[in-house]
């Protein structure tokens, strides 16, 4: 069942886990720099299973065979990535999984449930590796920037690359993934969760830079956060708009909404 292949293989937000008693928001608690600098946002665990489902012993912990069938799931779930970046979801072939990931088709469908059960996983995947990359440059901007115009002109090089056609493809598979949710409730669940946790770690490096002196304090950073996640992805309106708008009058749009986020 595809409820078994999520159960068994959602991609915990371990850096995204609520932190008890934290409030996130204006003025609210900061994350210990040092320590959300060198954690990684996401990793494969086994969470939430379903009721009944077949579990064997060695498919939770952190025994050798534990770690043998995360390394399994791994492999699988990098070539589903694969497939679904070259052809979407009508690409995916679960005998070329087989021979690409040398994972027989009995253990993938034991850790996954079904084709459907792996496409969804490797879904959740792929979101939760755009939401890496978009909080590591915010992360980094904010803890590395000596003053807000060191801070402006980083964030000025951040709009570029995420405005860039080179970024278009993670805009279109971000959307695919979202799309993907659609009639699928276990996914649409997951990726809920994600997208929340994402907008969460942003809101807390917003915060961070407000408490630097870099955002302004009377805005609130939940806000401010979502629209440093919504002009990222809407750029995809353009990529499909006949007539596109240009990319330097783009920029200077966002970098004067930017400027008015700013101190000074």
């Amino acid at each position: 069942m595809a409820l078994q292949g999520l159960a068994l293989h959602g991609l915990a937000l371990q850096r995204w886990r609520c932190r008890g008693g934290e409030r996130l928001g204006r003025g609210g608690s900061l994350l210990d720099e040092k320590t959300k600098r060198r954690r990684r946002v996401a990793s494969v665990a086994h969470v939430r299973l379903p009721p009944g489902a077949a579990v064997e012993a060695g498919d939770v912990g952190s025994g050798p065979r534990s770690r043998r069938s995360r390394d399994t799931q791994e492999r699988v779930l990098d070539v589903v990535v694969e497939q679904l970046e070259e052809g979407g979801e009508a690409a995916v072939r679960v005998d070329v999984v087989r021979d690409r990931s040398g994972v027989s088709i009995g253990s993938i469908y034991h850790h996954f449930g079904d084709r459907d059960g792996l496409i969804a996983a490797a879904q959740l995947r792929r979101l939760v590796r755009y939401a890496e990359a978009e909080i590591g440059a915010l992360s980094e901007i904010v803890e590395r920037a000596a003053n807000v115009d060191e801070f402006r002109s980083a964030i000025r090089q951040l709009t570029l690359h995420a405005s860039s056609s080179l970024r278009a493809s993670q805009r279109w598979g971000r959307i695919g993934v979202l799309g993907s949710s659609i009639g699928r409730g276990t996914l649409a669940q997951e990726v809920r969760t994600v997208q929340t946790r994402l907008i969460d770690e942003l809101q807390a490096h917003v915060a961070q830079g407000q408490a630097r002196g870099f955002f302004r304090s009377d805005l609130d950073a939940r806000a401010i956060a979502l629209f440093i996640e919504a002009y990222s992805l809407g750029h995809i309106i353009n990529d499909v708009d006949e007539r596109p708008v240009a990319q330097h009058d783009r920029e200077q749009v966002v970098w004067a909404v930017i400027d008015a986020l700013l101190v000074g």
